[in-house]
């Protein structure tokens, strides 16, 4: 006869599927299996896991999903996202990666490696800290690439541009239509704007909207991840702006 002890009992302990949490993995060739998908030229996938929550993108559009991970599956459902026009080679991807997802592909978590997988397809991934190490706030030119309100992520409009560059206790950039510049304080986890100076210029209603967009983020204390070249600036409210860097 055995005894059970007091010390914490099976159903105590965290879920294989918890190691996935607060990971971002990016796809990697794997060409030991035939069954990889074969990714359009120059584009990726990439995948974020947060509690209850899925981020995906395929090289065109933002995608957000909800996930329920078991030990053996990813459960996706309610799959939508950004409606931005792409070449059809990459739109066409995008939904491959909709619909893969939502086939409930098994998982498999070895280090920084993950692999998905259903009856027809295979996508290995790595944990992006492993592809791309984390860059710095100051110094790169961070690139806006989505805009963010509470459920909804939107492209940026085609044809338009933002960045912003940090520097020592400066920001500098554009929001789209205008020139911007102003005083920050940052810390390890926020960043807080100061008086920001705009120059105007001509521009078109679609740069004229982001504009207004991103500047209208750039006030008070904001929260920061930066996540190997991606950078994600979150407002108390919950709009966000997520940024990408090339350098």
């Amino acid at each position: 006869m055995s005894i059970a002890g007091c010390g914490q009992g099976a159903a105590d302990q965290p879920s294989p599927a918890a190691a996935l949490i607060g990971r971002t993995f990016v796809s990697a060739p794997d060409p030991a299996d035939g069954q990889t998908r074969q990714l359009v030229a120059g584009s990726r996938v990439r995948l974020s896991f947060e509690p209850g929550t899925l981020s995906a993108e395929a090289g065109c559009n933002h995608l957000t999903a909800t996930v329920t991970p078991d030990d053996q599956r990813l459960v996706v459902s309610d799959v939508g996202g950004t409606m931005m026009a792409c070449p059809a080679a990459l739109m066409d991807q995008d939904a491959w990666l909709t619909g893969f997802l939502q086939e409930g592909p098994r998982w498999q978590l070895t280090g920084d490696v993950l692999l998905l997988s259903t009856g027809t397809a295979r996508l290995r991934l790595v944990d992006i800290r492993s592809a791309e190490p984390d860059r710095p706030l100051a110094g790169p030119r961070w690139s806006v690439q989505t805009l963010v309100q509470g459920d909804t992520a939107a492209s940026v409009p085609a044809g338009t541009q933002a960045h912003l560059v940090f520097g020592a206790g400066r920001v500098t950039g554009s929001a789209g239509c205008t020139g911007l510049d102003g005083a920050v304080t940052v810390s390890d986890t926020t960043v807080t704007f100061g008086q920001i100076t705009a120059r105007g210029r001509d521009c078109s209603p679609e740069s004229r909207a982001l504009d207004r967009a991103v500047l209208g983020m750039l006030r008070g204390t904001l929260s920061y991840r930066i996540t190997g070249a991606q950078l994600m600036l979150t407002h108390p409210d919950g709009r966000a702006l997520q940024l990408r860097t090339t350098s």
